[in-house]
This record gives C-alpha cells, sequence and structure tokens, in this order.
C-alpha cells in the first residue's frame, strides 16, 4: 500500500515553461485567486478551509509556482504577486502559508498580496505602488473575463483561465508577452484566451 501511495504521489512530474533564451519576461506576475490558482472558490465554503483537503491548487498552478520557486537564475529579474477579490482574506492568507511549494510556502513566493472586494484596478494600482513595477512589465492569469476588462485598461497583459490556470494558459501567455516585447509595444493592454495564445 505504501509502495501505491509512494507511485502514485509521484505520478505527476511538474513543467517548466520553455522560452527562448532571450526572451522578454514579466517583472510582475500576478495571479487571482479563486478558479485561478485554486479550487473551490472561497465564497462556497462555510468554514475555515485547510489546505491539499478542502481547498487544493490546479495543476497549471503548482507547474506555475514550482517554475518560479526554481533557483536557476531564469526568474531573477521577476516577483509575483496576488490581485484576488476573495471576500474570505484571512482564510486565503492562512492558505497561501499553508501550501507547499517544493519546500518552500505559496506565501514566500507571492510577497505582494492584495486580497479584498472592489475593483481590480485599485488592486493593481496598490501593486505597482508596493512593486514599483510599471504595468506594461506585468502580467495577470484570472478567470474573469471583467477583471481583466478593468486591468488591461491600465495597459496590464491579460490570460483569461476560465477554468483554472492550466500548463497551457502559464506557458502560453509568457510566449505571448515576449512577443508583444519583442514588437516594442508600449500598451501592453490585452486579454489572451486559450485561443489567442494557440493560433499565435
Amino acid at each position: 500500500l505504501a509502495a501505491k501511495k509512494s507511485k502514485q504521489k509521484g505520478a505527476r512530474a511538474s513543467r517548466r515553461a520553455s522560452l527562448p533564451p532571450d526572451a522578454a519576461r514579466p517583472k510582475l506576475i500576478v495571479f487571482d485567486l479563486d478558479n485561478t490558482l485554486w479550487t473551490p472558490e472561497l465564497y462556497q465554503l462555510r468554514k475555515r478551509p485547510k489546505a491539499n483537503k478542502d481547498i487544493k491548487l490546479f495543476d497549471g498552478a503548482m507547474d506555475a509556482l514550482r517554475d518560479l520557486a526554481c533557483d536557476d537564475g531564469a526568474w531573477a529579474g521577476t516577483r509575483a504577486a496576488v490581485a484576488s477579490r476573495a471576500t474570505e482574506d484571512e482564510w486565503a492568507e492562512a492558505l497561501l502559508r499553508d501550501f507547499d511549494v517544493d519546500g518552500r510556502s505559496a506565501a514566500s513566493l507571492l510577497p505582494f498580496r492584495e486580497i479584498y472586494a472592489g475593483n481590480k484596478k485599485k488592486h493593481f494600482q496598490q501593486l505597482r505602488e508596493a512593486s514599483g513595477v510599471a504595468y506594461s512589465d506585468m502580467i495577470f492569469f484570472d478567470d474573469y473575463t471583467a477583471n481583466h476588462g478593468d486591468v488591461t485598461q491600465l495597459g496590464v497583459m491579460g490570460v483569461h483561465n476560465p477554468r483554472g490556470l492550466t500548463f497551457e494558459h502559464w506557458e502560453g501567455g509568457l510566449r505571448a508577452f515576449a512577443r508583444l516585447k519583442a514588437q516594442k509595444t508600449e500598451f501592453m493592454g490585452r486579454m489572451f484566451t486559450l485561443s489567442d495564445l494557440r493560433e499565435a
């Protein structure tokens, strides 16, 4: 039984985004929480949830966080953040502390966190102030198109992941960001769907 459990636990290896050596990378990668990094959404729960029991990270979210956790220098100029409208901010903070990503907490990988109700323009204004990163150097992963509609107005490139973050969203979004930067695009405010990423 122990051997079976061990095999199941190691059955899925994480994947890292494959980018050209000279590809521009975002200086700030911003994730929504509910239905982007994890499932179910916090408003659906009646009591404080436990990580990996009541709330689980999507496979693609774990891929992204493990990618960012690698210390090979690829992400040396990049930081990560959370912009969430989750109403249970204390639950969200506790979950981020409890989720383990290769020996590190998810919270340690996401040092900038704006978790409260309201228009996400405010979240990004606060993130820009706290991080010093320009909107044009950010990328945003979120499941809700209205949030992208607000944030793209600021000049932030977004990736729409309607059923949670997948590896295809992660890698495809980073590649799309690099392509826009290579075109010397000054205003990066555009939302990419999975179809957009596949056609690019």
